[in-house]
C-alpha cells in the first residue's frame, strides 16, 4: 500500500482520495462521474490529447466509457490533493429517468461538442460537495438510502447548473464495434478486465476472443501480458525503473510484474540494463 495516498470509498459509488505527491494515472472512465478539487490541483488528458487543469473549488463532468489520464498534484502551499469523486451508474440514471420532467426546449449538447465540461463554481454544486466531504471527514459510512438521496441532489444540482448535459447523462447507448487492432495498441495499459475490453469495443466476450485471435493470433490475456512487458522493457532501458513503470503499463503490483518480466525475459527486470545515452 502506498502510504502516500488514501483512499476512502463509500459502495463504490462515492470516494474521496488524497495524495501526498504527484500521482499519475491512466484509466477507463466506466460510469458518468463527476469529480470536485477540496484542494491541491488535478490535470486531465482526454483521448483527443486536450488538457484540463482544475485547482481547489473547481468540478468537472467526465462521461462514461472514456479513457481518462489524471495526474494529481499537491497546491504549491503544500496542501495534499484531495479530491471528490462520484460515479452516476447507469442503472440508477435509468432508474431516476422516469422521476424527472425534462423541459423539450432545454438546450443539449451538440454531438460534435466535447464531452469532457469543465462546470461553472457554482454555489450549488459547491454546497453539494462541502456536504458530501463532511461525511468522509466524519468517517461514518452514511446508509444506502442516504447515498441514493446524494445521488439524486447530484444530478438535479447539474441539471440546473448545466441542463445541456442531459444529453450525455441520459444517452444509455452502447458503443459501436470499432477496430480492434486500433483500440487494443491504444488502450493496451488501461486498468480493464477482458470483459471490459470486450464491452468497449463493442463485443460480446464471445465475439471478442474469437475476432482477439483472429486479429492477434495470441489470446487476449497472453497479448496484454507481452504488449504491457514490451512497453515496460522500453521504458527501464531508457532508464526508468521498475517502481516506476509497472503501474504505467497496466500491472496492478509490483510482485506480479516482477515475476511476469522474468517468465518472458528470462531475467528479473532489476538486471535490465539502460541503454547508454
Amino acid at each position: 500500500m502506498d502510504k502516500n495516498i488514501t483512499i476512502y470509498n463509500f459502495m463504490d459509488t462515492f470516494y474521496c482520495c488524497e495524495v501526498f505527491r504527484d500521482k499519475f494515472c491512466e484509466e477507463m472512465v466506466t460510469e458518468h462521474m463527476l469529480v470536485y478539487l477540496c484542494s491541491g490541483e488535478l490535470d486531465l488528458i482526454a483521448p483527443n490529447k486536450k488538457q484540463y487543469h482544475l485547482e481547489k473549488g473547481q468540478s468537472f463532468f467526465l462521461p462514461r466509457n472514456h479513457k481518462m489520464v489524471k495526474i494529481k498534484h499537491p497546491s504549491k502551499n503544500g496542501d495534499p490533493f484531495k479530491g471528490l469523486f462520484l460515479q452516476l451508474k447507469t442503472p440508477f440514471l435509468r432508474k431516476m429517468v422516469s422521476e424527472i420532467n425534462f423541459d423539450p426546449k432545454a438546450k443539449r449538447l451538440r454531438p460534435e461538442t466535447t464531452p469532457y465540461l469543465l462546470l461553472p463554481e457554482h454555489p450549488f454544486l459547491k454546497g453539494f460537495f462541502k456536504s458530501l466531504e463532511s461525511y468522509f471527514d466524519a468517517q461514518e459510512y452514511p446508509s444506502e438510502a442516504l447515498m441514493e438521496n446524494k445521488e439524486k441532489e447530484a444530478v438535479l444540482t447539474l441539471l440546473q447548473v448545466k441542463p445541456e448535459v442531459v444529453s450525455l447523462l441520459f444517452d444509455f447507448a452502447e458503443p459501436f464495434k470499432i477496430d480492434l487492432e486500433s483500440y487494443m495498441n491504444d488502450n493496451y495499459k488501461s486498468d480493464l478486465d477482458i470483459s471490459e475490453f470486450a464491452h468497449y469495443t463493442g463485443r460480446s466476450l464471445s465475439a471478442f476472443k474469437k475476432d482477439f485471435e483472429e486479429t492477434f493470433h495470441l489470446s487476449p490475456g497472453r497479448w496484454l501480458t507481452k504488449r504491457r512487458l514490451q512497453e515496460a522493457r522500453r521504458l527501464m532501458e531508457n532508464g526508468e525503473k521498475p517502481l516506476e513503470v509497472y503501474l504505467q503499463v497496466g500491472f496492478k503490483n509490483l510482485s506480479h510484474f516482477s515475476t511476469a518480466f522474468k517468465r518472458e525475459y528470462g531475467f528479473p527486470p532489476s538486471e535490465l540494463k539502460a541503454k547508454a545515452s
